[in-house]
Formats: structure tokens, C-alpha cells, sequence
């Protein structure tokens, strides 16, 4: 039996670059912070909020490899003193996107009271009705968790209006098998609505897995057959397992993910 190959650890410029490169892309919601204007939307402020919280992940990631590499020098304070700044630039800039985004949720929630106002003083009727909206249930599947974290905080964990009480009536009402399981014995109360959505998180918010997932569903795509619609469905699956990993993997850590997957897939025999 040939012994089972293992992979070479980063080398310390490598990862001193992908540093670089997380402090980059931090960088550039720091110059979004900084130059703040009316004209922002709350749009441009969630993404940023969500970016932010990737790339600390990201960051924390890479120095624990540092600290653990044979090559790390403890005696030198540049690694600390360079995590200590991106921290407090860290928690500043998000403690003010965070306060942006509760000014944008009491605007809304003022225009949409003032148009409701408006409407009983006037006697004017909107007999306009969008369709509604059905929540997404969620399972445990690694792969919807994003687009159910997305459209349950949008309808529902956002609203200014609706007690956390209620908020956890519609969570526990989306959720089916272990995640349901997870908080089932939690009583219905508005402090143990955080608790659930933590207790959720610490769960299945793990980047690890799901970028794992989504390289894996990457090297399963094929083709059965040579015909227009087989290209298409094929060309869709890959646009959508990029999209997705565009949205928690760094440019510079594709090379990593899908050599790590080659690697894993492969079996050696004598």
C-alpha cells in the first residue's frame, strides 16, 4: 500500500498574502464607512454588514495558521499589533453600518406609518396587492442555508414592528427535523428568541462545511449526454455553485479549496 499523500502547509508569505488580501477587501467597506453619504442605501449597508462578518472569519482563519507555523517568530509583535488594528477597525466599522442600518429600519418603519395615516385621513383605499410571499422551510440542508437565512430575515427578523415573540412563532414554523429539534424544547418567549437564532447559528452559520459542500457539488457536475438542454442544466448547476462560493470564499483561496478536494477524492493502491 503506497503511503496516503499529505498536503504541504502554507508557507508563510502565502499566508501573509491572503492577509493582504482580506486587509484589501477590508479596506475598501473602511472607505465605505468613511465616506458615508446621505444618498447610501440600506442595500449597500446590509451587503457590507454580511461582507464584514467573511472577512473576520476569513482573518481569524489565517492567523491561527500563523500562530501555529513552524516558521512563526512569537517573539515578533507585528502579527499582534496588526491583528489588535484590524479588530478596533473591525468593531468600529461594524458598530456603525450596524446603527445605519437601524436608522434605515426606523425610517421605513415612520414612512410606512405616515403613508398608513395618510391613507385613513384621505379614505383612500390601495386596492393594489402584491403577492405574498411564502416562507422557505429549512431542514438542515447545508445548500439552502443561505437563501433561507436571506429571505427570513428579510420578511421576518427585520421588522421593526413585530415582537420577538411572534418572530420565533415563524422561525419555529419554518424549521423542520434537527433544526426544529434543536430549539424544540425552548418555551416561546421573546428572550428565547435569541437564544434559538444562536443556538441555530452556532450550528449550521459553519463556512467550513458549506464551502466543502460546494466544492464537492462542483466536482459532481457532468454530462450524460451530448445535447442543448444537458449543456444548459450543466452551465446553470456551475453558475450556481459559483455564485454561491463567491459569496464566502476569498478569490485568492479557490486554488486551496479545490486542490484540498482533488486531494481528499483520490484513493492510492498498491
Amino acid at each position: 500500500m503506497l503511503p496516503t499523500a499529505t498536503k504541504k502547509p502554507p508557507s508563510m508569505r502565502a499566508l501573509t498574502a491572503r492577509l493582504k488580501e482580506i486587509n484589501l477587501s477590508f479596506n475598501d467597506i473602511l472607505r465605505f464607512f468613511q465616506a458615508f453619504r446621505a444618498t447610501n442605501t440600506a442595500t449597500e449597508v446590509e451587503v457590507r454588514l454580511g461582507k464584514l462578518d467573511q472577512l473576520w472569519e476569513s482573518y481569524s482563519e489565517v492567523l491561527v495558521e500563523i500562530f501555529a507555523h513552524d516558521d512563526y517568530n512569537p517573539e515578533s509583535a507585528t502579527v499582534d499589533k496588526e491583528r489588535t488594528e484590524f479588530s478596533d477597525r473591525y468593531y468600529e466599522t461594524k458598530s456603525f453600518l450596524m446603527d445605519k442600518a437601524k436608522d434605515f429600519q426606523k425610517a421605513h418603519a415612520l414612512e410606512q406609518s405616515m403613508r398608513t395615516s395618510d391613507a385613513s385621513v384621505h379614505g383612500s383605499v390601495d386596492h393594489v396587492r402584491l403577492p405574498q410571499i411564502k416562507l422557505q422551510t429549512f431542514n438542515g440542508d447545508i445548500d439552502e442555508r443561505l437563501s433561507f437565512r436571506d429571505l427570513y430575515t428579510s420578511l421576518i427578523h427585520w421588522k421593526v414592528d413585530l415582537p420577538d415573540v411572534e418572530k420565533f412563532h415563524y422561525l419555529e414554523g419554518c424549521l423542520q427535523g434537527e433544526p426544529r429539534n434543536l430549539i424544540d424544547s425552548l418555551p416561546i418567549t421573546k428572550a428565547n428568541y435569541q437564544v434559538a437564532l444562536e443556538s441555530l447559528l452556532r450550528r449550521y452559520n459553519n463556512s467550513k462545511h458549506l464551502k466543502k459542500r460546494q466544492v464537492q457539488s462542483l466536482f459532481k457536475l457532468t454530462l450524460s449526454k451530448e445535447s442543448g438542454t444537458e449543456l444548459h442544466t450543466l452551465v446553470e448547476g456551475f453558475e450556481r455553485i459559483v455564485q454561491t462560493l463567491d459569496q464566502i470564499i476569498q478569490p485568492a483561496d479557490y486554488k486551496d479549496l479545490l486542490l484540498l478536494n482533488i486531494l481528499t477524492a483520490q484513493t492510492f493502491f498498491s
